[in-house]
């Protein structure tokens, strides 16, 4: 009977949720008030594919990573999860399992591959540091130990200056090695359990409170010691608490750039629970998210659809996550989910520029990056790309288009308009599409999605779907302000512009005839190569090929202007 009722107020809750989520400004909108360009909070490699596995050891880390490099599946970074640790955050390494981890840490960065650490705030009762901790007074309520998935032990106290540097102390351990971040999960609802917590000076310490302190301290600490290209990866919100259904809030928007939703099951049941856990966050205007792709708990079954749409939605979430109970490889699947991961990959690969200007653009304005929408499961991913990802078994996907014109981003080929479709994708596509209007920066490095080839790599591409009017949109950089890309259209013109900016770039103008005549800013005309191979060769220039007209500008130190007639 209790679970009954649980189950119907985690049903209401979720409606509302959606219902919420499309009336509340969540849609977005074409035009937008001007971005400040200013550096993010947080660094790009956030929305790098991430691996990881439940448990492991230093061998299986360095094999998972191998594993997808040796299938061209890029790596950007690894969690190392639990268990890790001699004991629970005892911060040093199991000589048994991680060895040397201060090597591997150095041998991913020489990869380019980032790396984050497993840690809580809980200190178990078997932990070398423990005996001290409480000794010193450095736990909540006399050191009480609760009992969590882990195994039993106390609470640090933050509100105990003294506790505080001791526990910045056991982190250093780790700190030192140059680590990119924490995976902080989520045992400050634990703090509960104390019935009350009691902290220095004999203060009560509420799970509000305590939420805030865990969190913020590893992401504070963190990036004094090691800068501002570190994070902290944990729950924006969960519903996991006690199972009952309930989402509640963990950590701030202002300190989470690379959360991920909680424990999910691997079946479609578990894809829809990520789906609710993510929308609701959006309600907290959380900007930059994932889920764990397959799911974390496993019933020992490899379900390969559930995972291939698992893929294909992680691909378009501003984290893009992969790793937890049961078997995640993709190529643990067969050839076709190799092939099929690779391809999404490399498509999220491709949008890093705009998921981080839209994650970063939506940070300022207070709004969420993903958008629930009217449509069941359906949401804006930023301003201008419309996500209907598969949650039920099928290839059959019923697509609620908002306003506008719509362009299926796989085949360009293919644009709807406002209004209701039933949509066939087989395994390999998905429905992902774009507004028409939208100007979407990306880095193109070769042919697999149709938006560039390897001569692309040398620039940021930036594909406009112009309309009529003027569009503005920001490229967000980090460590240093970003640029304003826009453009002016009527029916026989197209302005396109970019203020300064130390990139080259590959304009991708869809949609629009062959062009008359296509100057720079001061009126000298652009050369028209024959190939795109010539094209890249060119300071500036344009080409025309398959209804697509590409201008590259090589220098835009100083800004650029492109004028097009038709």
């Amino acid at each position: 009977m209790i679970g009954t009722i649980f189950s119907c107020i985690k049903s209401f809750f979720v409606s509302l949720v959606i219902l919420l989520s499309s009336t509340l400004g969540l849609s977005g909108s074409f035009d937008r008030a001007d971005p400040s360009l200013k550096p993010p909070e947080w660094p790009v490699w956030v929305h790098d594919h991430w691996v990881w596995e439940n448990s492991g050891t230093q061998v299986t880390a360095k094999a998972l990573v191998d594993g997808y490099l040796e299938r061209d599946i890029p790596v950007g970074a690894i969690i190392i999860d639990r268990p890790w640790a001699t004991d629970s955050n005892t911060f040093i390494p199991d000589p048994g399992l991680y060895p040397d981890l201060g090597e591997q840490v150095d041998m991913y960065h020489e990869m380019n591959i980032r790396v984050i650490i497993w840690a809580t705030s809980i200190v178990n009762e078997t932990a070398s540091n423990y005996q001290e901790g409480k000794e010193k007074g450095y736990f909540l309520s006399n050191g009480k130990a609760v009992k969590w998935w882990g195994g039993k032990g106390a609470l640090i106290d933050y509100t105990n200056p003294e506790a505080v540097e001791w526990w910045h102390r056991q982190m250093d351990n780790i700190l030192d090695m140059g680590i990119d971040g924490w995976k902080v999960d989520g045992t400050d609802p634990c703090v509960m359990l104390l019935m009350p917590a009691v902290g220095y000076g004999d203060k009560f310490v509420t799970w509000a409170e305590y939420r805030e302190q865990v969190y913020n301290d590893f992401y504070e600490y963190t990036r004094s010691r090691l800068g501002k290209g570190r994070v902290i990866s944990a729950r924006p919100v969960d519903d996991q608490l006690f199972r009952i259904g309930i989402p509640l809030l963990f950590a701030d928007r202002d300190n989470n750039f690379a959360g991920w939703v909680g424990d999910n099951d691997n079946d479609w049941a578990g894809l829809r629970h990520a789906l609710n856990n993510m929308f609701t966050s959006s309600l907290y205007n959380f900007v930059s998210y994932g889920s764990d792709i397959g799911g974390f708990r496993s019933d020992g079954v490899q379900y390969k659809d559930v995972f291939v749409r698992w893929a294909q939605l992680g691909a378009f979430c501003p984290v893009m996550e992969n790793g937890g109970g049961g078997e995640h490889r993709p190529w643990m699947f067969d050839g076709e989910t190799v092939d099929i991961y690779r391809k999404y990959v490399l498509l999220h690969n491709e949008l890093i520029p705009y998921i981080y200007s839209q994650a970063a653009y939506s940070y300022e304005i207070n709004e969420p990056t993903m958008r629930p929408q009217a449509g069941k499961y359906e949401y804006l991913l930023g301003d201008d790309i419309l996500v209907a990802p598969f949650y039920e078994e099928g290839s059959v996907r019923k697509v609620v288009f908002p306003k506008g014109e719509w362009i299926y981003m796989l085949d360009e080929s293919k644009v709807y308009k406002k209004g209701t479709e039933k949509l066939n994708f087989c395994l390999d596509e998905f429905p992902v599409f774009i507004r028409k209007g939208a100007i979407i920066p990306m880095n193109v490095v070769g042919d697999d999605s149709g938006h560039g080839t390897e001569l692309s790599a040398d620039y940021t591409t930036v594909a406009v779907y112009p309309k009529n009017g003027e569009k503005k949109s920001g490229l967000y950089e980090e460590g240093k302000d970003g640029s304003m890309i826009s453009y002016t259209k009527d029916d026989d013109s197209l302005t396109l512009k970019c203020t300064a900016s130390d990139r080259s770039m590959l304009f991708r103008v869809y949609g629009e005839p062959a062009p008359e005549y296509v100057s720079g800013g001061n009126g000298t005309a652009l050369s028209r190569a024959n190939s795109m191979a010539e094209l890249t060769t060119m300071q500036s220039g344009f080409f025309t090929e398959g209804g697509i007209t590409w201008i590259a500008v090589k220098d835009v130190t100083a800004g650029a202007e492109v004028n097009i007639s038709y």
